[in-house]
C-alpha cells in the first residue's frame, strides 16, 4: 500500500533534484551559448552562402551546439536557397535540442557520465556530415528522394541550390520572425524571468557547494528537511521554488513539446535582454521535462514494485535502439529530454541514447515543417535510417559507455 507521505516524497525530491542538479547548471550553459549567439548574429552567413562544399560541415556544427537555435537559424537558409538539402540533413542529424543541456548538466555533477557525452556528440557530428555529404554527392532533394538512383533522375535536378547574392544575411534572421507582445504568457514570461534568475543564481552557488561536499565526503547526502532555518531545508526550499517557478514559466510559453521558436529565436538575436528572457524560458521548458521524466521513472517504480535495475534490462538491445529512434521522430524536444534522461538514470544503454540523439531533430523540424513539407518528412528519414544503422553497430561491437 502506497502511503500520501511516499507520493510527496517522491515529488518534492523530484522537484528539488531537476533544480539543483540539472536546472542551475542547464541555465549557465543556455545562457552562455545565447550569448554566443547574440554577438555573432549575421556574421557567418555570408561565409556559409559561398562555400556550398563545407556547408554540411557548418550545419552539422551550427547543429551540435547544444539547443536548437543554431539548427533553427539553418532552416530559413535552406528556404531562401542559401545551403543545400545535404546541410539540413546535416544539421538535423547533429543536433540533440535542449537534451544535451541535460547530458552536460548530468556530466557537470558526475564525471562517470563525460565521456559518453563527448562520444555522442562526436558520433552524431560525424554522422551529420558524412550523411549530409551523401546526400549532396547523390543530388537528393525533397523533389527526388532517389537522387541519381531514379529513373527518372534529370541532372537539372540537382543538390546544389542557387545562391541570391543580392540578398542580404539580415534577411535570415528578419525571416525568423519576432513574438507578438500579448497575452498574459507574454507578460508573466517577460516580467517574471529577473526573479527567476535571481533564484537560479542562488541555487547554482548552493549546488556547487554541494558537490564540494560530495566531494569531501562520499558519504554526504543532501537530507529531506523542510524547516528553511537550517541548511538542508533551505536548500531544499530553493529547489521547490526554482522548480515552481520554472513550471510556471514553462506553462507561460504555450510550446508542450518544443521550447525554440523562430521568433523566439528572432528577438534573441537583436537584444541582449531578449537572450536573458529566451534563457530563462529554455531552461524552464528543460526543468519541466526533467522533472517529469523523474516523477515517470519513479512513479513507475513505486507502483510496479520493480526497481532501476529491471527497467534497464528492457532498454538494452536492438529493441531500445528501434523504440529510441522512433521516439527521434516526435517533433519538439520534450520526449527527447526524458529519453536522454532515461540513460542517465541508467535506464537505456549507450547505443539507445546514440539512435536517439541522431533520430532527433529537436524544434528545428517545425520552422522546416512550416516551410517545406515535403523536405521535413524527408527529413525525418534521413535521420533515423542513420540511427538505426548506427545503434546497432554499436550493438554488434558491444561499444557501450
Amino acid at each position: 500500500m502506497v502511503s500520501s507521505n511516499e507520493i510527496i516524497e517522491i515529488i518534492v525530491i523530484s522537484m528539488r533534484d531537476a533544480f539543483l542538479a540539472v536546472t542551475v547548471f542547464v541555465a549557465a550553459m543556455v545562457l552562455l551559448f545565447s550569448w554566443l549567439q547574440y554577438i555573432t548574429a549575421g556574421k557567418f552567413v555570408d561565409t556559409i552562402r559561398n562555400n556550398t562544399a563545407m556547408q554540411p560541415v557548418i550545419g552539422a556544427l551550427m547543429g551540435i551546439t547544444p539547443g536548437c537555435g543554431g539548427a533553427i537559424v539553418m532552416m530559413p537558409m535552406y528556404a531562401r536557397g542559401y545551403v543545400t538539402y545535404g546541410t539540413v540533413i546535416a544539421t538535423l542529424i547533429a543536433t540533440l535540442g535542449d537534451a544535451a543541456f541535460v547530458l552536460i548538466g548530468v556530466a557537470i555533477t558526475d564525471s562517470s557520465f563525460i565521456v559518453p557525452v563527448i562520444a555522442v556528440h562526436l558520433i552524431s557530428l560525424i554522422v551529420g556530415i558524412s550523411w549530409g555529404y551523401l546526400v549532396d554527392v547523390m543530388k537528393i532533394t525533397p523533389r527526388n528522394p532517389l537522387g541519381i538512383l531514379s529513373r527518372n533522375f534529370k541532372d537539372n535536378i540537382s543538390s546544389k541550390i542557387p545562391i541570391d547574392n543580392n540578398q542580404g544575411s539580415r534577411e535570415v534572421f528578419e525571416d525568423l520572425g519576432r513574438e507578438e507582445e500579448n497575452g498574459w504568457g507574454y507578460f508573466l514570461l517577460h516580467q517574471g524571468y529577473t526573479v527567476w534568475w535571481i533564484v537560479t543564481a542562488l541555487g547554482l552557488a548552493f549546488a556547487i557547494m554541494l558537490l564540494i561536499w560530495s566531494a569531501q565526503d562520499a558519504n554526504f547526502s543532501l537530507e529531506l528537511n523542510y524547516n528553511p532555518l537550517t541548511l538542508h531545508g533551505f536548500i531544499t526550499w530553493i529547489g521547490l521554488i526554482g522548480t515552481s517557478l520554472s513550471v510556471i514559466l514553462y506553462i507561460s510559453q504555450k510550446n508542450w513539446i518544443g521550447d525554440d521558436t523562430e521568433a523566439s529565436i528572432g528577438d534573441k538575436l537583436y537584444s541582449m535582454r531578449e537572450t536573458l528572457i529566451h534563457s530563462a524560458s529554455e531552461t524552464a521548458f528543460v526543468t519541466f521535462w526533467v522533472m517529469s521524466a523523474y516523477l515517470i521513472f519513479e512513479f513507475s517504480m513505486l507502483f510496479s514494485g520493480v526497481n532501476e535495475a529491471d527497467l534497464a534490462i528492457y532498454g538494452d538491445g536492438i529493441i531500445a535502439v528501434v523504440i529510441a529512434s522512433l521516439i527521434g521522430l516526435i517533433p519538439g524536444c520534450g520526449p527527447q529530454i526524458i529519453a536522454i534522461t532515461a540513460y542517465t538514470k541508467d535506464l537505456i544503454s549507450f547505443p539507445a541514447l546514440v539512435a536517439n540523439a541522431i533520430s532527433q531533430d529537436g524544434d528545428a523540424l517545425f520552422p522546416l515543417l512550416a516551410r517545406h513539407r515535403v523536405a521535413s518528412l524527408w527529413a525525418t528519414v534521413h535521420t533515423t535510417i542513420p540511427a538505426l544503422i548506427i545503434g546497432i553497430a554499436l550493438i554488434f561491437f558491444d561499444i557501450t559507455f
